[in-house]
Parts: C-alpha cells; structure tokens; sequence
C-alpha cells in the first residue's frame, strides 16, 4: 500500500510540473512574461534540475531584460550539461548584456573549444572584446565569424586610437615698445602703419579624399546612444528602437520598419507615434545617424526599476527593455499619452532643457503643466485637469496632477513662456 501511495504521489507531480511547464511555455510564446516566469518556476520547484525548464526560464528572464537572472538560470543549465555548447553561448550572452565581461569571455570561450565554428560565440566575443575596448582582439573575432561591418568599424575604432593628437600651430608674440634709457620711462612704438585692404581670402582647395577624410564621423560602438559633433549615433546589435525624425543615415546591415503600440504585452493595429516622430525598430548590425538638434539628450539606465514617461520625450530605448503604451483620458480635451518602461536596459530622453526631479508623497501631491512633464517613478497616479479651479477651454492651463509616492521628472524650459537664462 506505501508503494502504491508513493507511485502516485509521483504520478501527481509529475502532472503538476508537466502543467506548470507547458503553460510557462505557451505563456513565454506568448510574451506574457511575468507568469511565464511564475509558472516555470513553479516547475523546477518540483524539478529543480529539469534542462528544458531551465532553458525557458533563462529565455523568460533574459526577454524582460533581467541579465542576472537569465544567467543564473542559464548557469545551472549548463552545470546539468557541460559539454552542450549552445547553453554555454547562452550563458555568455546573458552576462555579456549583464556587462560581466570577463565572465561572459570565459563561457564563450568554452563554447568554442566545445564547437570551434560555432559563428554566433564567435561574434558575442567580439561584442566581448569590443565593450572593453580591444578592438584588436574584437575584430580577430569578428573576422573570423565573417562579420564584415563589425570588422570594418573595428578598423576604424584602430585607426582613431591611433591618430595622432592634434596639436595647435603657436604664434609669434607681438613686438613691444623701444627699450627705455637708463633711468627714464619707456618710450611707446611707433604705430605700424595701417596694411592695404585686400580682399577676403579664398579656403585652399582640398582634394575630395582629404575632405571625406577630415570629416568622417566614426560611430559609437560601445554605447547604444552616443552623441558629439551635433550628431546623435544610435548602435544597432540586434533590435533597438528609436524614432524617424532627424535621421540622416542608415549604416550597416540594418532593417528599419515601424514599430506598433502595445497593450497588455500584446502589439496593437496603432503606429507608434505619427510621422516624422513614428517610433522605428531597427534589427541587424550597424548604425543609425541622427542630426541631434537644439534638443536635450540624456541617456538613462533602467536596473530592473520601471518608469512611466510622456510619449512624446522618450526618443529611443534598448530592445532588452520591455514597453506598453497607455493613455490617461482627459475630458478637457488633451490626453497623456505615456509609454510604461521596466526591465534592464538603456533609454534617450529628448527634452528642451535639463531635467529636475520632484517628490511627491501621500500629503504633498504635486501639478506640473501638461507640457513640461518627462515622467515619473513610484506608484503615482496621474490626472489632467486644469490648474484654475473653474477654468475650461483655451483659458484653461493643463496640468498633470500626481498623487501616492515618487518623484516626478519635469522639463521646465518646456513650459510655454518660460524665461530664457540671461
């Protein structure tokens, strides 16, 4: 009777983790990843060492943006099977994306002991490298993974590294007055007489190569957004997202379609945002240049935190974050259109000047003008109302008022009529 009660005690696990597992699968196919994660890790609860849920959970996590996780779970795998190659590459790619680079070398140098031809070890590695500034060393890697774009940007990354600084041309002093005599005060020079007018000169010619040489702009290769010279480089190594107004070049192997908005983790039938503003994905490898105009571009870094922000000041984030537009509906006739970012990964604010944070607590809820807010952080709920008690239609000044606990993000040179710093 004990063995019989036994057997289907195991018989009822065994359901429970097939359950559990299958709908963690379908909900993963889904991109319901929160429960997907919930439901796999109720299946290795029952089968800690299972390789198919871990595989899946390691996806789950690395599909939110959460590195560490993804690794952890990719890192058990692979102590259930140390000799499968593609759960090495995996395991380095999530801590590639963790930035645990001399962890994520390790593994995909394993890797390729374990495959040696393996081509997308080999082209991690060069990532690898390249984040750590080898060029070198990323482009032996990229070279041999036939790569031919991170190769010829690595060849320029060389190049640059080894110009030499540039240094400025001395002048001459001008010449003084006379020396004085002995004892006696000095005596001034006399003026030169004034020169002849001449006409405006001409620049030297330059040859087209000495041109297209002086004003080659090298993209950014470590960090996704990186911006000088008035120009903004967006990095493409997989997917990113970023808007279509001020493109000025598409470089590389790179895809550009329009990205929908979603909802529920699900995409929808409506463009993100309209025209030149139209949000874009782009895949592949390569490069997108921006002319970055007079607006205010500052990079920030998501650490599993998550942030609700005004649709129209996000201007690009990583593909490893996860998004879903919504809309706060105003019976005044302006919504908030804001867009809900959580996982790891990096995003653009586009502002017209610098940033300032606000708190906002339970007895202290805070109003900002519809215009000027960037985003908040914290459990806020927001409200558009109008900031005169009483006041409707085009007397009304909008605003955005903020009620729970957090900090608020406002751009007050955005505020119509703000004064100009002398």
């Amino acid at each position: 009777m004990a063995l019989a009660r036994a057997e289907e005690e195991v018989e009822g696990l065994d359901e429970e983790f097939l359950f559990h597992l299958n709908r963690g699968s379908e909900l993963l196919s889904r991109g319901d990843l929160a429960p997907a994660v919930a439901s796999l890790a109720r299946a290795l609860e029952l089968r800690p060492r299972d390789s198919k849920a871990l595989g899946l959970l390691g996806q789950a996590h690395y599909k939110m943006g959460r590195f560490p996780e993804a690794a952890e779970a990719y890192g058990k795998l692979v102590d259930e099977n140390p000799v499968e190659a593609a759960a090495r590459v995996n395991l380095g790619l999530a801590n590639l994306k963790a930035r645990r680079h001399a962890e994520a070398v390790k593994q995909l140098e394993v890797a390729l002991d374990l495959s040696p031809g393996h081509k997308k070890a080999m082209g991690y590695l060069g990532l690898a490298w390249l984040e750590q500034a080898d060029f070198p060393r990323a482009r032996e890697w990229f070279q041999k993974a036939g790569s031919e774009q991170m190769v010829a940007r690595c060849d320029e990354l060389i190049s640059l590294s080894r110009a030499p600084p540039q240094v400025a041309e001395l002048q001459p002093e001008p010449t003084g007055g006379a020396a004085p005599p002995a004892g006696g005060a000095p005596i001034p020079a006399a003026p030169p007489p004034a020169p002849a007018a001449a006409p405006t000169p001409v620049p030297a010619s330059v040859t087209l190569a000495e041109l297209a040489e002086s004003r080659l702009v090298v993209p950014g290769a470590v960090e996704t957004f990186a911006a000088g010279r008035g120009l903004l480089t967006v990095t493409v190594r997989g997917d990113v997202l970023s808007r279509a107004r001020g493109l000025i070049a598409v470089r590389g192997s790179v895809r550009v379609a329009p990205e929908m908005k979603r909802f529920r983790g699900k995409a929808t039938d409506k463009p993100f945002g309209e025209g030149p503003d139209r949000m874009l994905r782009a895949t592949g490898e390569g490069t997108l240049l921006y002319h970055a105009g007079e607006r205010r571009l500052t990079t920030v870094t998501l650490s599993g935190e998550t942030g609700y922000f005004r649709e129209e000041a996000v201007f690009g984030f990583e593909d490893a974050l996860a998004f879903e537009n919504g809309r706060v509906a105003s019976r005044l006739g302006a919504d908030l259109n804001l867009v809900h970012l959580r996982g790891r990964g990096r995003f653009l604010l586009s502002t017209s000047g610098e940033l300032v944070a606000l708190q906002v607590s339970a007895d202290a809820p805070v109003r900002v003008p519809l215009a000027a807010l960037a985003g908040w952080t914290g459990t806020l709920t927001p409200r558009v109302a109008s900031l005169q008690d009483g006041a409707e239609g085009a007397e009304a000044l909008l605003v955005v008022e903020l009620a729970g606990s957090g900090r608020v993000l406002v751009d007050p040179e955005a505020v119509p009529g703000a004064a100009s710093p002398a």
